[in-house]
């Protein structure tokens, strides 16, 4: 039988340093990967929760210089990573470390991409346009939703047409992620709950993927479980044991969309949050029950095996029956946690929804979606949610 480059597969995944206290370690980690001159992209928010001064002093026990740039907002800009890639350079630094969220890390991947690729990002927009590689890069996550310190990811804005740019590369994988569920402690409830929603559908989504396999499977239906089990304890206490489920169910949908890729929900989104400025993971809230009963009849054996992990009593169930109990239990969850249900609610014109179509029909993760939509398909699912 012939084989073909085509047919390989393969799993990547960053160093991953995991436990509460981890954050202590990152000056031993830049020092490890040859720093000698840090450059430290955080934003304002996690500047107030003190998260910085601590990163600043792990990296000066390593007698380690830094340099702070935290010129970084929900959604990031191009903009912000030219200017980032500028004073990198400037300052001649050479290890990049990554303090936030799925922003900052993206913009951090940007820098990087810039600072040995040169150009603008725009150029390196689809899939494995990055030649280069990149300085090396140490990511802390602070919230427990994007996954982007373990994938192969980085989505901007193009802050002059309000379209969000995907670029994925292996080159962009960060080389350690710090996984330390106390920095979870400083977001707020609202944003526990709508980053966590960002992890169910990165989970959901790469388990149905038309790239999936048996290396990124259990990752995703075990990041299922965990949510399910801690999200909502997570968002109303914030009691340590749930952020730290939370933060392993981040970590495992992250690893398996890095490899598996994702689908609708995200191409659909994408158009949503590049327009109107919305936080991510409400916007994938929102959208997700629609996209999943669109999807339900092209992978009614693991949307069985997702109702299980949601709790469902599914013995005697035919597949069929289990899966359609699925879209059932993201709504009461979402019921659950307090978020919204309808594009509307977030200012969202109807009147939009034609465009956003087309864009969200070319979206690079619609290509890995179990099935393809016409724009009239999408229009639709954006018109049941609005």
């Amino acid at each position: 039988m012939a084989y073909s480059v085509d047919d390989l597969l393969k799993f990547d995944i960053p160093e991953i340093i995991y436990g509460p206290g981890a954050l202590s370690v990152i000056g031993r980690c830049a020092a490890r990967l040859g720093g000698e001159k840090i450059f430290l992209v955080t934003d304002p928010g996690i500047i107030r929760a003190g998260w910085v001064d601590q990163t600043l002093q792990y990296l000066k026990r390593m007698r380690l210089d830094c340099v702070v740039y935290d010129n970084v907002v929900g959604n990031p800009r191009d903009f912000q990573v030219d200017q980032g890639a500028k004073l990198y350079l400037q300052k001649k630094c050479d290890v990049i470390v990554a303090v936030g969220g799925g922003s900052t890390i993206d913009t951090a991947k940007g820098i990087g991409v810039l600072a040995t690729n040169y150009g603008s990002v725009k150029d390196f927009v689809g899939c494995n346009l990055v030649s280069q590689p990149i300085p090396p890069l140490i990511c802390a996550p602070t919230t427990a939703g994007t996954g982007a310190d373990v994938s192969q990811f980085a989505v901007l804005l193009d802050s002059r047409e309000k379209m969000k740019m995907c670029i994925l590369s292996r080159v962009i994988m960060p080389d350690i992620s710090i996984i330390d569920p106390t920095l979870l402690q400083t977001k707020s409830q609202e944003l526990i709950a709508a980053t966590g929603m960002d992890t169910l559908t990165h989970a959901i989504e790469a388990y149905v993927s038309s790239l999936s396999w048996p290396m990124t499977d259990p990752h995703a239906v075990h990041a299922i479980e965990l949510v399910n089990e801690h999200l909502v304890r997570a968002a109303e206490t914030k009691d340590i044991v749930a952020l730290e489920g939370m933060a392993v169910a981040c970590l495992e949908a992250g690893i398996a969309f890095s490899n598996a890729i994702l689908g609708a929900v995200h191409a659909l989104a994408h158009p949503v949050g590049g327009i109107y400025d919305l936080h991510h993971g409400v916007v994938n809230s929102v959208l997700l029950p629609a996209v999943v009963r669109r999807n339900l009849d092209h992978a009614h054996d693991k949307f069985a095996v997702m109702a299980r992990a949601l709790g469902v009593k599914t013995r005697g169930m035919s597949t069929a029956e289990a899966a359609f109990h699925v879209p059932e239990k993201i709504e009461e969850l979402i019921s659950r946690l307090g978020l919204p249900r309808h594009l509307a609610e977030l200012g969202v014109s109807s009147d939009d929804i034609p465009m956003m179509a087309e864009m969200a029909q070319q979206d690079i993760c619609m290509l890995t979606n179990p099935c393809t939509y016409s724009t009239r398909d999408i229009e639709a699912m954006y018109r049941e949610v609005w």
